[in-house]
């Protein structure tokens, strides 16, 4: 089963989303679970999404050679995307919150809703690179 971009690029959005009044307030467990996750995934998953790394064409049915060599790199190219996702999420986190300490403003829920923002703004440029592509194609 095939897993559609869009509902992930929804996901993440939902999760950007949720994350920034749960920094101010919230039960403790869900904040540490929403927060925890937009750290670990938020950032490099709309990277991802915006970069269309790991993605198959489902429709595409030309094999190079016959042996399904098209699906098997992109079956392949999944964990590379969710490697790329994580490593970059936390990256991100980190320059954050260490320009947060240099800068000595240093404010948890200011770090939540910059790397919210960062991700929204790359689903958005996900989304219009999208459009634009599609458009183009007809």
């Amino acid at each position: 089963m095939a897993i559609d971009r869009n509902h992930i690029a929804w996901v993440v959005a939902v999760l950007a989303v949720a994350a920034v009044p749960l920094s101010f307030f919230g039960p403790e467990g869900l904040r540490l679970a929403v927060i925890g996750l937009l750290m670990l995934a938020g950032p490099g998953t709309a990277l991802v999404l915006y970069l269309r790394l790991g993605s198959a064409d489902p429709g595409a049915e030309g094999d190079a050679d016959g042996a399904g060599a098209h699906r098997s790199a992109a079956k392949s190219s999944l964990p590379l995307a969710i490697s790329i996702a994580v490593a970059s999420s936390l990256a991100l986190a980190t320059i954050v919150s260490t320009g947060m300490v240099f800068a000595r403003m240093w404010s948890p829920p200011v770090a939540v809703l910059v790397l919210s923002l960062i991700t929204l703004l790359l689903l958005v440029l996900g989304a219009r690179r999208v459009q634009v592509s599609t458009a183009g194609a007809s």
